[in-house]
């Protein structure tokens, strides 16, 4: 195991971050129940210091990803590669090949970026132990391992400083709350008249709760639209025919709903 470098020592290293975007991405719904987001994957990646290039690389025509997300990372000012996975005659997937283009990529680095110094993995497929050795003990480099716990091989850790990739916690704080928020909503107002909530009503008990803290009806709508497109997995949508019955309520078979509310516990309490 590498020790970790202060801060100072992190920021004074020429970094290249290379990121498994679908083992990461798809890791990290499993863990915490709700979509990363693109702001998240970008400030991690940022977080390990003296960052000068930034590699994310995922087939961006999978349903894995959700439109908005390509966007986001533009946005952060981050290029994505897209690497299309093999199909058969029906167009289903046969072969990743996101694994063989991160490597040409590193070598291409080693090769022809010889001012860089650090590099991070951003995966958890063991299948980058060879490279990760390579690159540490033919090149001289350092060598940092992140990933979604659980889901990164064992020898990957052992091979190499790793550094948990953990959700954004205030967000997940809010989500906690909203979650709560929108159980005692449910509970008070469906029972037989309606089965959803109106997105007003929600927007509008955010704004008076005080755990919140938000002064205007603005902020509260904005953090509502948030809860809908990056932790949207903890919601059921209803639309009607028009947008403005569009409704939600929780969905309770979500693994992050039900550990925030306890429904396993109660469950087997029973």
């Amino acid at each position: 195991m590498v020790p970790s470098a202060s801060n100072g020592e992190q920021e004074s290293k020429k970094t290249v971050v290379f990121i498994d975007l679908e083992n990461i991405y798809i890791g990290f719904r499993k863990q915490y129940g709700r979509d990363l987001t693109a702001r998240e994957l970008v400030e991690k990646a940022r977080s390990f210091g003296g960052v000068k290039m930034i590699n994310i690389y995922g087939d961006f025509s999978e349903p894995t990803y959700p439109q908005w997300f390509k966007l986001e990372l533009d946005n952060q000012g981050v290029l994505a590669t897209n690497v299309p996975k093999d199909r058969d005659r029906d167009g289903h997937p046969t072969k990743n090949r996101i694994d063989i283009r991160i490597v040409v990529d590193i070598f291409r680095a080693l090769a022809f970026r010889p001012e860089l110094e650090h590099y991070v993995l951003m995966t958890g497929d063991k299948i980058f132990l060879d490279v990760l050795n390579l690159i540490r003990n033919d090149f001289g480099k350092e060598v940092l391992v992140s990933g979604i716990e659980g889901t990164v091989a064992q020898v990957l850790q052992q091979a190499a400083e790793f550094v948990p990739f953990n959700a954004d916690s205030s967000f997940d704080e809010s989500i906690g709350h909203f979650v709560q928020l929108m159980d005692r909503l449910e509970h008070r107002v469906l029972e037989g008249t309606y089965s959803y909530l109106g997105w007003k009503l929600v927007i509008d008990q955010l704004k008076e709760s005080s755990e919140f803290g938000f002064s205007e009806w603005r902020q509260a709508r904005d953090f509502f639209e948030r809860i809908k497109r990056e932790g949207k997995l903890i919601l059921r949508s209803y639309p009607g025919q028009s947008r403005e019955i569009e409704a939600y309520r929780l969905d309770r078979r979500n693994p992050l709903v039900r550990r925030i509310l306890q429904l396993d516990a109660n469950a087997n309490a029973n």
